[in-house]
């Protein structure tokens, strides 16, 4: 366990420079819309005219 960087509560609530949070949330939000508008359209194909 000596291998273990300890830091202090400031530098622990530091943002990364490489914005990983940012690109999750973004991916994440296209996943979800993505699936969103294919479930819309599947619906919609299902409904008699």
């Amino acid at each position: 366990m000596e291998d273990r960087k300890v830091i202090n509560p400031t530098e622990a609530r530091q943002a990364t420079p490489q914005r990983l949070n940012y690109r999750v949330l973004t991916r994440s939000m296209l996943i979800a819309l993505v699936a969103a508008a294919v479930v819309y359209a599947y619906f919609y194909m299902q409904t008699p005219v």
